[in-house]
Parts: C-alpha cells; sequence; structure tokens
C-alpha cells in the first residue's frame, strides 16, 4: 500500500481535490494541479519503460520551471529520488555527482544536453517527450522510508557530499509549515532558490499539498529587486524566503511596500541581524520568521518568529519543530546548562538516512543518541555553537570548523583547500573567509606558499579551481606567502592572516586596468560607472570591489542597453571578474565581441 507520507502521495490527494486549481505559475505559463499530475505521471510511465526501479537515483539537469517540476514528480512516482545537478555548477563537479550517486537516467533538455554528452548515463531529453500522451502506468508501491532526494552539499574530504533524504522527514517537515503558518488554496508561494538547495523543496511542494500555488521566478528576475517585486506583485505572492544577504538588498531596494499581498517573510541559510529585521519591519507589516537547520535534518528544524527592537540583540534560531530534539552539549557530549555555549546535536523524526556511500562520515557525524531509550535512534553533530536561552530557545553563535556560510551558500574550506592542493605548484595552502564589519561583505581569500623553483599568478589559479568547484566557492584573493603562520600548538594563526590582508602584501589582484580586447574595454566602463570605482581591475571580483545583487542588476542592464548582449543576470554572478565575464561572452556571442573588438581598433 502507499503510503500517505510519500511526497507525491500527498500531491495527488490533494489533486484529487482540486484538480482544476492552478498549481504553478510563471510568466511563461499555468498549469493546473490536473495537468501537472497528467505530465508527471507520463514522465513516470518514460522513466519506468527505461528500465527505473524503486530505489534509483534519477538526475536532474534542468533550468528552473515547469518542466522541472514536473520532472521531480515524474521521478517520485516512478519510485526512484531526485538528484539535483545545478547548471551553474562546472562540468567535473556535476560528472563526479552523476558517477557517484551511480545516477540510472539524467533528465535533461535540448539545451543542456551536450554538457553531459560524454558521461556514461543515460540522457533523457524531457523536451523531446510528450507528455500529453494518454497513459496508465502501473506505478510502483512507495514506502515513506524510501529516499526522496540526494542533495549534495560542500564536503571537508574535497568532494562534495550526497546526503540522503527519505519522503517521511519531508513530509513531517511540510505538514509542520501548515500546522504552524496555515497556508490557504489562495495563497501563492515563491519559489526562487535553485533546487540544489533544499529551500527550495517547501518552495516548491508546500503550496502543492494543500492547493495553493507555486510561483516560479527566473534567475534574471530574482536578483533585480524591482523585477523581483513586479513578479511578487503580478502573481500576488503571500510567502517568499530569502537569505539575508538578499533580503538586504531588497531592504535596501525598498521594494516591499509594492507587494501588498506579502504575508510571511522567512530567513534561512545564514545568521541573521536584528538591524536588518528592523529595516524590513519598517516596509513590511506581515511576519518575518527566521529558521534554521542543515540539510541533513530536512530542510529547516527550528524557527523563530522575529519582532522589530530597539537592542540589536542577536536573532535567536528558535526552538525546534514537532518530531525534533536539539541539545547543547559540550566536547563530552554531556548537557550544558541555559547561557552556556556548547555544539548543537540534533535528533528526532527529521534526520536524513546519512551520506551516500560514504559510511565512515555518516558514522562520524550521526552518532547514536543517549538521551532516549531507543538505542537505534541517531543524533546529528551539527558543529555549530549554540546557547540555549532560560526560556529554552536557541541562539546561533559561531561554527567549530571549516565550515561557514557564503551569501547563502554552505561552503566547507576544507574543499577549497583540498581542491588546490591538486594543483602541482603549490606547497600549503589555507583558505580563510573575511566578513567586513562595517558592510557584512564576505571575501574569500586563499593563501599559498610555492613549492621550490615554481612560479604561478591568480589567473591560472582560479582557472584550475574553476573546473572543480563552483563559482561562489573560488577565492576572489590569492596570496603568495613564505610560509602559513601557525600558532605555538600548531594551528594556523588566523589573526597573522587577517594582518597579511590588511597590509595588502602577497600576489593579491592586481589594481592595474590594462584590457586585453573591446569587450574588457566596454565591460570595464560600465563597472566603474556602476561601482563609482575608477581603478578597478579586470581580474577584480564584482563583489569584492563592493558591488551587491542591486548593483549587479544595474550592470546587467547597462550591458544589455549599450553593448546588445543577450546574456542573463546568473551568467553575470558566474562570471564576476571583467576578465572571465568577457572570456564567456567572447565565446558565446563570438560576433557582437568580434565587433566591440573592431570598433575599438577603429578608435586606436
Amino acid at each position: 500500500m502507499e503510503s500517505e507520507k510519500t511526497l507525491h502521495a500527498q500531491f495527488i490527494a490533494q489533486k484529487n481535490k482540486t484538480p482544476h486549481a492552478i498549481a504553478l505559475r510563471s510568466d511563461k505559463s499555468l498549469l493546473t494541479y490536473q495537468e501537472l499530475d497528467r505530465h508527471s505521471t507520463a514522465l513516470a510511465s518514460y522513466l519506468l519503460e527505461q528500465g527505473v526501479v524503486p530505489g534509483d537515483k534519477i538526475g536532474v539537469y534542468l533550468y528552473k520551471g515547469s518542466t522541472l517540476v514536473i520532472s521531480l514528480l515524474g521521478i517520485l512516482k516512478a519510485g526512484a529520488c531526485y538528484v539535483p545537478l545545478d547548471p551553474s555548477y562546472p562540468r567535473d563537479r556535476l560528472l563526479y555527482m552523476v558517477r557517484h550517486a551511480d545516477a540510472r537516467v539524467i533528465i535533461t533538455e535540448t539545451a543542456l544536453a551536450a554538457n553531459l554528452e560524454e558521461n556514461e548515463r543515460r540522457l533523457m531529453d524531457i523536451s523531446a517527450l510528450d507528455l500529453d500522451a494518454p497513459c496508465a502506468p502501473d506505478l510502483p508501491q512507495v514506502d515513506d522510508n524510501a529516499l526522496c532526494y540526494v542533495m549534495y552539499t560542500s564536503g571537508s574530504t574535497g568532494q562534495p557530499k550526497g546526503v540522503m533524504v527519505r519522503h517521511r522527514t519531508v513530509v513531517n517537515y511540510l505538514l509542520w509549515m501548515q500546522d504552524a503558518f496555515a497556508l490557504t488554496p489562495q495563497d501563492v508561494v515563491l519559489n526562487q532558490s535553485t533546487f540544489s538547495f533544499d529551500v527550495s523543496v517547501w518552495e516548491i511542494f508546500w503550496p502543492l499539498i494543500i492547493g495553493a500555488s507555486c510561483a516560479l521566478i527566473a534567475d534574471d528576475m530574482k536578483y533585480d529587486p524591482a523585477l523581483l517585486a513586479d513578479f511578487m506583485q503580478q502573481h500576488q505572492v503571500t510567502v517568499a524566503q530569502f537569505v539575508p544577504t538578499a533580503l538586504r538588498v531588497i531592504a535596501a531596494a525598498q521594494v516591499l511596500p509594492s507587494c501588498p499581498r506579502l504575508q510571511h517573510l522567512f530567513s534561512g541559510g545564514e545568521a541573521l541581524d536584528q538591524q536588518l529585521v528592523n529595516d524590513l519591519s519598517a516596509q513590511f507589516s506581515g511576519h518575518i520568521h527566521n529558521l534554521y537547520g542543515p540539510t541533513e535534518a530536512t530542510i529547516f528544524i527550528c524557527h523563530w518568529l522575529c519582532q522589530p527592537r530597539a537592542d540589536l540583540t542577536i536573532v535567536p534560531i528558535g526552538t525546534p519543530i514537532p518530531h525534533a530534539r536539539a541539545y547543547v552539549l559540550d566536547e563530552h557530549r554531556q548537557p550544558l546548562p541555559p547561557g552556556e555555549a556548547g555544539e548543537l546535536y540534533l535528533a528526532g523524526d527529521t534526520l536524513a538516512l546519512g551520506y551516500l556511500n560514504a559510511p565512515e562520515q555518516t558514522q562520524a557525524s550521526f552518532v547514536p543518541d543517549p538521551f532516549v531509550s531507543d538505542s537505534a535512534d541517531r543524533m546529528y553533530k551539527t558543529g555549530d555553537i549554540v546557547r540555549a536561552r532560560m526560556d529554552g530557545v536557541l541562539e546561533f553563535i559561531g561554527r567549530v570548523d571549516s565550515q561557514v556560510k557564503l551569501r547563502g551558500h554552505r561552503v566547507e574550506l576544507n574543499e577549497i583547500e583540498a581542491t588546490l592542493r591538486t594543483f602541482s605548484k603549490l606547497a600549503n595552502v589555507v583558505v580563510a573567509l573575511e566578513t567586513a564589519q562595517d558592510t557584512q561583505s564576505q571575501t574569500l581569500n586563499a593563501f599559498y606558499v610555492l613549492r621550490e623553483n615554481e612560479t604561478t599568478h591568480n589567473q591560472e589559479l582560479k582557472a584550475h579551481l574553476s573546473k572543480y568547484l563552483p563559482f561562489y566557492m573560488v577565492p576572489s584573493h590569492f596570496i603568495e606567502l613564505k610560509k602559513i603562520p601557525t600558532l605555538p600548538n600548531g594551528k594556523v594563526d588566523n589573526a597573522h592572516l587577517r594582518h597579511y590582508l590588511k597590509k595588502g602584501g602577497g600576489n593579491m589582484s592586481e589594481k592595474t586596468t590594462v584590457l586585453g580586447n573591446g569587450i574588457e574595454t566596454e565591460i570595464i566602463k560600465i563597472w566603474k560607472q556602476v561601482l563609482e570605482n575608477q581603478k578597478l581591475s579586470v581580474h577584480e571580483n564584482f563583489f569584492d570591489a563592493g558591488g551587491n545583487s542591486l548593483l549587479m542588476s544595474k550592470v546587467h542592464r547597462e550591458i544589455k542597453k549599450h553593448l546588445g548582449i543577450p546574456i542573463s543576470i546568473m551568467e553575470l554572478f558566474q562570471y564576476p571578474t571583467v576578465k572571465t565575464l568577457s572570456s564567456h561572452i567572447s565565446k558565446k556571442h563570438a560576433s557582437i565581441a568580434a565587433s566591440l573588438k573592431t570598433a575599438k581598433q577603429g578608435r586606436e
């Protein structure tokens, strides 16, 4: 018998109640519950014909849109689990994930298929399938303990690790959200998160299990506050979630008053500060929520309802949701009293199964729970330092290891270091995150020691990392040192490293404006104008030069307006230096780049 606690069973039950209600909204189309059900069932039928069996892992290599949601539901109906393959990730990283997950099939589309042609897995071009064809496949029965998805996160060993999440823990979380916030069929939930982050799971599926709508915004629009607000107003969005980095841009642009139907604004993925809550509250009369939780605990596991306050205190991460338990423990895994800081351990019917094909990592992170009678119960070692108040509310303090949150992305500094160590010219490396106290802007910095008689430069190092890591994990600055400074106990002396940054020492990004071609010349003009900085380098990272998402949207408009280049704002985020962006444009839009080069030569 099909378990009612599978994600697709929840959707089907709702479809039977409201078949003609709008399930998915976008600027391109509307899709009813009945249509979404029919299309996803047709895809499930195709998958079963390809020999897919329950428990198989299916890669999904698609851009955001209704086709993506159809694919996720179709995979679940076929009894398989989905593995997100983000189109923004480097090819080598994607191929590693495909092989590591042993994906049976990869669902993709014509525009993307060529990127993965050389892999040994079967590619299924969903754009070539007839999803309107009548079919009545014999869908398999799925238990709620079956895997729903495998989500890859940054790994400390140098490779991403796949977190295995079951149907029952996903449904538990979504049912808590519904019980806590009482979504109605008239509500519209914004999906702006990429599906390689588990926040997308609730953005997409929460509305689909209660008869509401999910509004799918294109990546080009979500980074521009004005376009974002227009979309939210047009589609009558009532619920949205953003990381604090994005919320700061939204607050600065003062666009929330133009979204009168917005009732719930969720923040997660980074620490939320009280000043930002106050800034948002001044523009927004609805509810602001702070959510906390690692992928290993199924999306979010703690919640706090925020209020404006005059004193700029820490915004708590709140208390655990139903089915979850939280412990603050010392280094011996003994409970600490309220007010004392310790490591947060999570437990309950919310935990992931563990890491795919990594029993040692799973055993190290998912440990026996000694505080319950069931010896099979486990708790997850988060690596987060928190303290409990007298009322049981938890406050986040920091990390115990090398994991950081960078603009909402979970990043293991060890993974960057391990990838740098594969570059044969380097003898030693350390990667550190620097956060500006005044602007809260974040910068990744790599410190390295060369092997004897070797030389290198920033662009060579960036090119090496870009083959394996997402763009947000590539450091902005590379600083050459004679040796890595250490403390008497042998650990890295981070204070000394910060001293190098303040001095501007080492082989940091060049501050010259030497330009190699016409397209670099035109793009850096736009950068200088938008950033109000005439001393920019073609190698300088846009965000390190004072840029943010709002300013990047201005750059996007200027490039399209003055250069006529049909480029997406997502591409600007992927190529955040003039050098890398112009190189990308030269390859993708050769005729436009050539005309700009000719124009430059004509002026010389």
